[in-house]
């Protein structure tokens, strides 16, 4: 079984990670320079991930400690939260450092396998959020998970990475109604898409 693993080592590495992206960039965001800040030796640090790229992915896409949002049964207003939740997360320093840099980094089968896995519970529940909405019977069962979840994103990581917080309310508010009415009308929308092919 051997000893359990010391969450606040990972939490450690993380946040140094982090915060030397914020401050010195991708490229100087290395292992030594993370065991440093961290004070978690870089065996140990090799033993949680992989990779220097593993490590920044899960620092950069990872929950970062902070919960996933629960829902109010109002899926307007919750997919509001989603867009600023993913909008706060691109916009920070370290990910408008880290992104770019992984973007380049991850070429291989494998890195994206491993990209993927790290989404999956955030991909899952808001998979779980647009179920409940077909449920109460709020939008259509015909609606799109992945395309939305893809167009959420994919939209709020080019907005951050770009922009920051820039009017981030208008654009919160944009792009939340743009999902809801992508979610509720799909079928008019992927009809659409079909006649002009």
């Amino acid at each position: 079984m051997g000893r359990p693993r010391d969450e606040s080592k990972d939490q450690a590495v993380l946040v140094a990670a982090r915060r030397l992206l914020a401050e010195v960039g991708y490229q100087q965001t290395t292992i030594a320079a993370i065991s440093r800040q961290s004070g978690v030796n870089t065996p140990a640090i090799y033993r949680r991930w992989p990779t220097r790229e593993a490590l920044i992915e899960e620092a950069v896409h990872g929950p970062g400690g902070h919960p996933l949002p629960m829902e109010t049964g109002d899926l307007r207003e919750d997919l509001k939260t989603w867009v600023q939740i993913f909008l706060a997360r691109a916009a920070r320093p370290a990910a408008r450092a880290g992104f770019p840099g992984l973007l380049a980094d991850t070429r291989t089968e494998q890195a994206r396998a491993r990209l993927t896995a790290l989404g999956a519970p955030v991909r899952q529940a808001f998979s779980d959020l647009i179920d409940h909405a077909v449920q109460r019977g709020d939008i259509s069962a015909d609606v799109d998970t992945e395309f939305l979840f893809d167009l959420l994103a994919d939209s709020t990581s080019m907005r951050g990475l770009r922009r920051g917080l820039d009017d981030a309310d208008a654009y919160v508010e944009t792009l939340a109604g743009a999902l809801y009415v992508v979610a509720a009308r799909h079928s008019e929308v992927a009809g659409a898409n079909t006649a002009r092919r």
